[in-house]
């Protein structure tokens, strides 16, 4: 190595990956680091609450830059590039959870010295059938489907699975992306992060919840909205997802600092009530599994 300190490098796109970031720093402690935030359109399709956490995490940091998946690729490959012999001439690591990311995977095969970990990015961590399991080339026509299928013949999930040398995980008993041997179970408690701007948007009985999702990424995007309106009398609080558009406007639908996960397990251990959790295949249905006190109803199950 050519110098004297480790530098760090953290890709996040989302709430729970800012979550998961913030604690590895903790662990990372002592090392500089580069926040790299990442964007599919544009740089402001979340909610207010998780980029006052991006703001947070990126308060620390040496600098921060932004990756948008709508730029050319050259210039996103360009950027990963940079970090990846930035992370290798510092002796540091590069942290992502998105390892279907072709800019991304293309950089780390043009440069293979850096040293890559990955972490959970939610349910596509274990299930089976999701982006990250997939074993086939990027599907593109022109000359990025020929370099895909030529550089990732496997898939680039595939690849960058291969590279990883850690993966830091909150889904403790659960298969993921790598084998056991290559796991780092962190000590995760949702209970710490709770934010208690949110208490006074809970009401006082509160039962039963849905839960909302990016319905704009949904092929049944307008039978599964009729669905939410169809159920929406009964329930009494509506957690819209941090990056849902605003399409409903009542009491009930409300934006959050906390995670989900914080503000049902508040519900049940310090309000003391049973509830029941309406969802898309939300990640919080099984980070929560082992709750006796929720039943989670997965609205997605007969889609």
């Amino acid at each position: 190595m050519f110098m004297s300190f480790y530098m760090n490098i953290f890709i996040v796109r989302t709430r729970l990956q800012a979550l998961i970031v913030e604690k590895i720093i903790k662990i990372e402690s002592k090392k500089l680091y580069v926040l790299v935030l990442c964007y599919q359109d544009h740089r402001y399709e979340d909610a207010t609450e998780v980029y006052s956490l991006y703001e947070k995490v990126k308060r620390n940091s040496i600098f921060s830059i932004s990756v948008l998946s709508i730029d050319n690729i050259s210039i996103n490959i360009l950027k990963y590039l940079c970090l990846h012999v930035l992370s290798f001439i510092t002796g540091g690591k590069i942290f992502l959870a998105g390892i279907d990311s072709y800019p991304f995977a293309i950089s780390a095969k043009i440069f293979p010295f850096s040293k890559i970990i990955t972490y959970d990015d939610g349910t596509a961590n274990f299930i089976s059938n999701s982006k990250y399991f997939k074993d086939t080339p990027l599907e593109r026509k022109g000359i990025k489907g020929i370099i895909s299928k030529v550089a990732f013949p496997e898939g680039a999930a595939k690849y960058l699975r291969s590279r990883t040398k850690l993966h830091y995980t909150i889904f403790s008993g659960l298969s993921n992306i790598v084998e056991e041997a290559r796991l780092f179970n962190l000590n995760w408690d949702w209970g710490e992060l709770l934010d208690e701007r949110d208490l006074k948007k809970i009401p006082a009985q509160t039962n039963t919840i849905l839960l909302g999702t990016v319905f704009h990424n949904l092929s049944k995007r307008e039978y599964l909205q009729q669905k939410v309106l169809e159920i929406f009398p009964s329930i009494d609080l509506y957690i819209m997802h941090p990056r849902e558009s605003v399409w409903i406007e009542n009491v009930k639908a409300v934006r959050l600092h906390s995670p989900a996960e914080a503000i049902l397990k508040h519900i049940v251990d310090r309000m003391g009530l049973k509830i029941k959790v309406y969802h898309f295949n939300s990640t919080v249905a099984y980070s929560l599994a082992d709750n006796t006190d929720i039943e989670f109803i997965d609205l997605l199950v007969d889609e």
